[in-house]
């Protein structure tokens, strides 16, 4: 295992992550370990133990899992973090092919919006190395540690930041073509009649700022705050920790965008 791996591991390990405690923006194992996150990774190929471990504990996972979730997503400036829970039931479907493939299907329910979703991620073991995703190379993951009930792995990928568009020149309108009007004979006017009395009632004063229209709004309706990163891009690491323990599995997922934690989320499934 590469020095950058075994110090991030170590980082992990007296991490205490049962409680999830949360702490928003600080440093991802990367950056604790001294690496610089931007440069290119290669991947290392799994050892005979490690690929032995693995098939191990790919074998425990694969069949029909379900729990809940608590997720934690870190808004705010880094001086005035705050922190926004969600908690969501789930089912999860692990299945393996002949090949020894995973492909990990989950559908979650969140209570408090009353709204289902789905997400995917899929495990290949090719030409000796673990790849998410994809069978190919650009699917390479940093493994971080393989046993017969744990698998801990650091995938990278750069999201680049969509430049607005351009709004588009406007073109001179061609000049209006002026179509004469046509004569038409006078008519006389029509007699006025003389109308019943309108009794008006006197306006109330409204003082300034009350002609304003006000709208109370739940704060659950209010939108979640967006981190600012770099105008290039962000560059994001998900760590993913998976752990059997008898007949319940955990799997957290922890984000670090340009090198500070952004999220996490904590499943519990048996």
């Amino acid at each position: 295992m590469p020095p950058f791996l075994m110090a991030a591991f170590a980082w992990l390990m007296i991490t205490p992550i049962p409680s999830q405690a949360v702490v928003c923006y600080e440093p991802s194992p990367s950056v604790i370990a001294g690496d610089n996150i931007f440069d290119y990774k290669t991947a290392e190929p799994l050892s005979a133990t490690e690929q032995r471990n693995l098939q191990a504990f790919l074998k425990k996972v694969d069949r029909r899992w379900q729990g809940d979730a608590r997720r934690v997503t870190c808004v705010g400036s880094e001086n005035n973090a705050r922190q926004i829970e969600r908690r969501t039931s789930l089912n999860m479907d692990v299945d393996g092919d002949y090949r020894r493939d995973m492909t990990f299907r989950s559908e979650i329910y969140n209570p408090e919006r009353k709204s289902r979703y789905s997400e995917k991620f899929s495990l290949y073991q090719v030409d000796g190395f673990l790849r998410m995703d994809s069978r190919g190379s650009d699917g390479d993951i940093e493994v971080m540690h393989i046993g017969a009930n744990e698998l801990i792995y650091l995938q990278r990928y750069f999201v680049r930041k969509v430049e607005p568009a351009k709004p588009e020149e406007e073109k001179p309108e061609p000049p209006a073509i002026i179509q004469p009007l046509p004569i038409l004979p006078i008519q006389p006017l029509p007699s006025i009649q003389p109308v019943d009395e309108v009794i008006t009632q006197p306006v109330q004063r409204i003082r300034p700022g009350d002609d304003r229209k006000r709208i109370s709004r739940s704060t659950k309706d209010i939108p979640e705050e967006e981190i600012e990163y770099s105008p290039g891009g962000i560059l994001n690491e998900v760590v993913r920790h998976l752990v059997i323990n008898g007949r319940n599995l955990q799997i957290e997922t922890t984000v670090y965008a340009n090198g500070f934690l952004a999220s996490s989320e904590k499943w519990q499934l048996r």
